[in-house]
């Protein structure tokens, strides 16, 4: 007699991760980077607040090799370059190089995420501090197209993450 398939969806690394510190999340799939605006009114449609969905984006400060950190914003909102190098006290910060990117993080464009990064390296996590308004956001699951909804808190608890001002 053959064996019944599972259709069950594997779970990522950062899902596992959440899974051992008894962090409670929902997993979505968003396709924001092919669907653009559409991804957002399905967001919408589905309850959630766009501003809530954030985008993790991998800095390269001072043009050291070594000196990389990330910042998690609304995938609605800009990054001011010049302001996080103010308040962080660097002299100046860069995008980091998106082909390169797999050997930074361990990730792809569209797949980083501040929990799979936080335990991958040493990089320090910092918050759009708008984002404090939401009891939970969005972040990716550590796949393209994946997501996963938790409570803000314990998201930036679990990253050792920071709020700062990313534009103004």
């Amino acid at each position: 007699m053959a064996k019944k398939k599972k259709n069950k969806i594997k779970k990522t690394n950062e899902e596992r991760i959440l899974d051992q510190h008894n962090i409670p999340y929902e997993e979505y799939s968003f396709e924001f980077l092919k669907r653009g605006a559409s991804a957002f009114a399905e967001a919408e449609e589905q309850g959630i607040e766009p501003n809530s969905i954030l985008k993790t984006i991998v800095l390269n400060a001072n043009k050291d090799p070594k000196d990389y950190l990330v910042v998690c914003l609304s995938l609605l909102h800009e990054i001011d370059l010049k302001l996080i190098a103010r308040q962080l006290g660097k002299k100046q910060v860069h995008l980091a190089d998106n082909k390169n990117l797999i050997n930074i993080t361990g990730y792809v464009h569209g797949e980083n995420t501040p929990i799979g990064i936080s335990f991958k390296t040493d990089f320090p996590i910092y918050f759009d501090e708008r984002i404090q308004d939401f009891t939970e956001v969005s972040v990716s699951a550590g796949k393209i197209g994946r997501s996963v909804r938790l409570n803000r808190e314990a998201l930036v608890e679990l990253v050792k993450g920071e709020y700062i001002q990313v534009a103004k």
